[in-house]
């Protein structure tokens, strides 16, 4: 039987020079990708902002089309929020049940004054239009531009006179 100062010495593990070597490479392997995420991550934040918008956008257009009528999305770039109001035609069904001859279309998602933020903090940074769209589902062209937090990635929301909502990047027509 061994005795227990040779299991000492024929023990197997890593040095303290090679764990610190290890931990120096992990360290400058760190550096150098975290750059590379924080710019992955703000793309992301500002592509999902986009595509929420293009839901609430559908949304609103949906409404035009049940109410048989008009609604508008009106935009506040200044406290990043928006909202739909109708502007002709009837209520629409799960806007305003206990008040429906309010234009405005408050439900589940939205403040007292019926206003919509989204969700990840990305900001409405431009628009150049308030979107209308009618009881066949078209509407007004317009481009609204979604930043990320830090106003570092962009895309456009691009809405056609169709009906048709597009993301696409910055510089597209």
């Amino acid at each position: 039987m061994r005795s227990s100062r040779s299991n000492l010495i024929h023990a197997h593990g890593f040095s303290l020079a090679e764990l610190l070597v290890v931990i120096g490479i992990i360290g400058i392997l760190a550096v150098i990708t975290l750059p590379v995420f924080v710019n992955v991550l703000q793309t992301q934040q500002a592509r999902g902002a986009a595509q929420e918008l293009v839901t609430l956008l559908n949304q609103a257009r949906q409404l035009a089309i049940t109410a048989n009528g008009k609604y508008q999305v009106e935009i506040d770039i200044d406290n990043n929020r928006l909202r739909f109001v109708r502007t002709s035609g009837d209520a629409a069904p799960g806007c305003n049940p206990g008040n429906p001859a309010n234009p405005v279309c408050i439900g589940p998602g939205t403040d007292a004054e019926g206003y919509r933020r989204l969700e990840n903090q990305a900001r409405l940074s431009s628009t150049n239009v308030n979107p209308t769209f009618n009881h066949l589902g078209t509407g007004d062209n317009g481009t609204i531009m979604v930043e990320d937090s830090r106003s570092s990635s962009s895309l456009n929301v691009v809405i056609s006179s169709m009906g048709r909502i597009r993301i696409c990047p910055p510089d597209c027509p």
